[in-house]
């Protein structure tokens, strides 16, 4: 990033402006319709097509227990942060009584899909990268003219200093737009920030705003209030509450999964996730896939879901052939790994599919709906396809697959506009190198 010039005002930091959702143009409610928080886009490809999202599993347990001590904001780091390898989403609090949803369920944004949500997408996509996250849990409601979106951030384990520095800096922020401060008790850092003068948004009555943050470990917690007439804190400030009371009060340890098809193990599923291309900072390093833990093995039935929510934005006709094709071959089971690449992020599913004639799948991703995109080198049938229409605000994707021998790679590239698609088809090209080489039916 260039340092500022002398002769202009200085620029707040990257950090400063990730916690600032003002710059954007676009409500929380506008016409009576909910259309975003203060500063953005409020439910993502799922929505923006009109499907609801698929529901999501839970993941895998297996983080250390912490005592009370460990969740407080003097206390040392822990070995592992609560909740690291949970379903992030039940720790959403439960909507109050006569809430009216705004979006279908509670659920995951992607990377993109988030920095989607503030002034200038392309640079909070990077500095939420570099800044170690992890996932994002979301859900917005309204309640008589007031709208509520809750956001549940978590970085890494390693990146425990980004969450505190993200509430700090938010906290900072608030103070600017001189927003009067109501402490929310069981953390340091919970504060409610009431905003006295309503802000202007084209197209839209003047706007009353408040924002809540706080966090637990890696797990920020941001809500955002917005009404047409000035907000009462003394109504506020139990919702958020009731958020915090919440995160707070959950089990440092993940429940124990729900769903069937759990995690695959085994000889098999071990050698299928050695056989992924190994991540730059080691094998988790990216963004958690859709609802899946980042490098994690799943069976049959959790493999199709997780191809689903990677090809998510893929037309109708587009998404329906390609998974007839998928189900005509079979899945015995997969291996999922994210990857941060210069401006993008990388998700690689590596499934296993059961043996027999191999071809024909990869092809089902071209048609309608869809724009042809780069090609692998040295595999003239896998290929890429670009969506025809823009998805989030500032942001491109690309989708790829590819086949060798009883392997099947489904790979999805995102990131801001002007994605360099040639390097997600370089890396396409040599993960089927190497499962050519490595893999196949024994």
């Amino acid at each position: 990033m260039q340092p500022d010039r002398p002769d202009q005002p200085p620029r707040p930091g990257l950090w400063r402006r990730l916690a600032h959702r003002a710059g954007r143009t676009r409500p929380l409610i506008a016409l009576g319709a909910a259309l975003g928080v203060v500063g953005g886009v409020a439910t993502g490809y799922a929505v923006q097509y009109g499907r609801p999202p698929t529901p999501l599993p839970p993941l895998a347990a297996g983080v250390a227990a912490q005592s009370a001590q460990a969740t407080g904001e003097a206390a040392p780091r822990p070995a592992a942060a609560p909740w690291s390898d949970g379903d992030l989403d039940v720790l959403l609090a439960p909507r109050p009584a006569g809430a009216r949803p705004q979006v279908f369920g509670r659920h995951r944004l992607r990377l993109d899909e988030f920095a989607a949500d503030y002034t200038g997408p392309g640079e909070h996509f990077k500095a939420l990268v570099t800044s170690g996250f992890q996932r994002v849990a979301h859900d917005i409601w309204g309640l008589g003219d007031l709208t509520v979106r809750t956001d549940l951030v978590q970085f890494r384990d390693m990146w425990d200093a980004s969450a505190a520095r993200y509430v700090r800096e938010g906290r900072e922020n608030s103070s600017t737009r001189h927003a009067h401060e109501v402490k929310l008790t069981g953390t340091a850092s919970g504060a409610l920030h009431v905003e006295a003068e309503a802000r202007e948004f084209p197209g839209s009555a003047p706007l009353y705003t408040a924002r809540a943050l706080a966090r637990r470990g890696t797990v920020v917690m941001d809500m955002t209030f917005q009404d047409t007439k000035p907000l009462d804190e003394a109504a506020l400030r139990p919702l958020a509450q009731r958020q915090l009371d919440n995160l707070m009060k959950a089990p440092a340890q993940a429940p124990p999964r729900t769903m069937g098809d759990p995690q695959a193990t085994g000889a098999g599923a071990t050698a299928l996730r050695a056989e992924l291309l190994p991540a730059p900072g080691g094998p988790a390093y990216g963004p958690d896939p859709g609802s899946f833990r980042n490098d994690s093995t799943v069976g049959a039935e959790q493999s199709e879901l997780l191809a689903r929510q990677l090809s998510a934005w893929l037309p109708d006709g587009r998404r329906d052939a390609f998974f007839s094709a998928l189900r005509r071959r079979g899945v015995v089971e997969s291996a999922v790994r994210t990857y941060r690449a210069p401006g993008q992020i990388l998700e690689v599913q590596l499934l296993r599919l059961k043996p027999g004639a191999a071809g024909g799948l990869p092809a089902a991703l071209v048609g309608d709906g869809v724009r042809t995109g780069p090609r692998a080198a040295d595999h003239p049938d896998a290929r890429c396809v670009l969506p025809a229409e823009s998805g989030p605000e500032g942001m491109a994707a690309m989708l790829c697959a590819g086949e060798v021998r009883d392997r099947l790679v489904v790979l999805t590239a995102y990131g801001p506009e002007g994605l360099d698609t040639s390097r997600g088809a370089r890396h396409l090209s040599q993960q089927l190198r190497r499962s050519g080489t490595h893999g196949g039916t024994a």
